[in-house]
């Protein structure tokens, strides 16, 4: 029994060595024959789970994590990771349960506090989210980049002076963390002061980070001469910003959008919307808003959710997950199809368990969800929720490609964004897709454009609140003083009253207007 100790101790020895080397396959290769060796030792779980989320294979994680904790309930980091992971696929109920019991475990694990902030960050409940952050910082003030998460939290919640002390400190204390300076970008004003913009010019021109990529300091030093209106400083590093977030990108960017438009066309070419509507589905007013990103979403977010019957979601997850999943599965497609028919039975439970996601948020008011990308799940709406309200919103194109390229985006699902080719692919992708949900399902989508709504604010908010069914209250013209939280890049704008400097905003960048002449 001794001996049989010594090699286990031996391996997880092997394995921390592995890890320090950062040799993942090496340890998912061991980890996963030391697990049929030795199926009841946890901690292989552990090094086998971690592993596969840093190669981003976060179900197969999941999986791991999950037998792990059939053999021991009590694996703190097991239920610190699972609890993460079913944030991050929006299973929220799930990961409440999980990093409750870690935290029951273990009050002083900060990990699993910090955890736990997030969700709170996930579920909208951002007091109880800066609390628990804030004390995580009272203790270690270093802890997981803490000061940046505070930062985030204050920054959606508009509490902007918070944020910026925060994003300060972080500059000041951890030069090479540019995201700090990015963060810090969108809440100042470079056309009133300067400051700012001189750190991160001396940035820019520092040896010492030669090594770094900066292209986060590049979007930013770009949007501090935007605001000082010269052009063509901005134009210059902002195309250099996108130059150099670009080369992190591996593969093809758009490989899934392509896949999701032919799959949508196969599966909705013969379907008749109005054969679909059933009383036993999701039956809640839900309104979701679509469009390009940067067209124009999170205004009308704004503006609707400062009415008294609705609850803004922000940018939810909760369809693109389940169809990211599920859409490329060939398992699923079968089931969606019964005698080349959508099989209704099969979606009704689609429609009532995605349906509780958005009853997890507020039980009573409307939702509003205005994930940009969910114009390619127009068809799937349609029909799991009969009762919804789609609005799909246009701007000038060249303006909304601006827009776009001017921006830094998070994660790797909007790769697309930092090349100008990957750009009109995926406008040609979307304009398909679109007109193809408009063939179809015409009368349940309501368009607006960016320019009209901006130019007659009214007129189109009262048209906008007629279509949503919901009378219209003065709040709605005041979006701008709502306390509602913004999680997008549009953190900053979205805090004031529509402006029209944005209208042909591209023809400030003579540059980038030749880049889309095609478009």
């Amino acid at each position: 029994m001794n001996k049989n100790l010594e090699l286990i101790n031996s391996e997880i020895n092997n394995l921390n060595i592995l890890s320090k080397m950062n040799n993942i396959d090496e340890i998912i290769k061991r980890s996963s024959i030391l697990i049929k060796k030795y199926p009841q030792i946890s901690i292989f779980y552990n090094f086998l789970g971690s592993s596969l989320e840093k190669k981003n294979n976060i179900y197969d994680a999941e999986i791991v994590y999950t037998k792990s904790l059939k053999i021991d309930p009590k694996n703190c980091f097991a239920l610190v990771n699972l609890g993460r992971i079913s944030r991050i696929i929006n299973d929220l109920e799930r990961s409440d349960k999980l990093l409750k019991q870690a935290l029951n475990l273990e009050p002083d694990n900060l990990l699993a506090q910090l955890n736990y902030g997030e969700l709170k960050i996930d579920q909208n409940n951002f007091k109880e989210a800066i609390s628990i952050l804030e004390k995580i910082y009272a203790k270690n003030k270093d802890f997981q980049n803490v000061i940046m998460r505070l930062a985030s939290v204050y920054s959606i919640i508009g509490e902007f002076e918070k944020a910026e002390k925060y994003l300060s400190l972080t500059s000041k204390n951890k030069p090479e963390l540019f995201a700090a300076d990015y963060r810090l970008s969108n809440i100042i004003n470079y056309s009133e002061r300067v400051d700012h913009q001189k750190l991160i010019l001396e940035k820019i021109k520092n040896k010492k980070f030669d090594n770094l990529n900066k292209h986060l300091l590049f979007f930013a030093i770009s949007k501090s001469y935007e605001d000082q209106k010269d052009y063509e400083q901005a134009f210059k590093y902002m195309d250099l910003a996108n130059k150099e977030r670009n080369k992190l990108v591996v593969g093809n960017p758009l490989r899934y959008e392509e896949s999701f438009l032919n799959k949508n066309k196969e599966i909705f070419s013969n379907i008749d919307i109005k054969e679909n509507i059933n009383n036993d589905f999701y039956n809640k007013k839900l309104i979701f808003i679509v469009g390009l990103p940067r067209s124009g979403t999170t205004l009308l977010h704004q503006i609707l959710s400062a009415h008294s019957g609705t609850y803004g979601v922000g940018e939810s997850i909760i369809l693109n997950v389940f169809f990211f999943k599920n859409l490329m599965d060939e398992s699923f497609l079968k089931k969606l199809k019964k005698d080349d028919k959508i099989n209704m039975e099969n979606l009704r439970e689609i429609s009532l368990k995605l349906g509780k996601n958005y009853d997890y948020f507020d039980l009573n008011k409307i939702k509003i969800d205005k994930a940009p990308s969910n114009f390619f799940w127009i068809g799937f709406i349609s029909v799991l929720f009969p009762n919804s309200k789609i609005i799909h919103i246009k701007r000038n194109i060249k303006d909304n490609c601006l827009s776009i390229y001017k921006n830094l985006f998070g994660g790797n699902r909007t790769d697309w964004t930092y090349d100008i080719k990957n750009i009109q692919k995926y406008i040609k992708i979307y304009r398909e897709m679109m007109d193809f949900w408009k063939s179809k399902f015409d009368k349940k989508i309501y368009e607006i454009n960016y320019e009209d709504l901006v130019k007659n604010q009214e007129i189109e908010i009262k048209n906008l609140l007629n279509f949503c069914s919901l009378e219209f209250e003065k709040e709605c013209l005041q979006h701008h003083k709502s306390k509602n939280p913004i999680k997008t890049v549009s953190i900053n704008q979205s805090r004031h009253p529509i402006y029209k400097d944005s209208i042909e905003s591209n023809l400030k960048y003579k540059n980038f207007s030749n880049l889309f002449k095609d478009i």
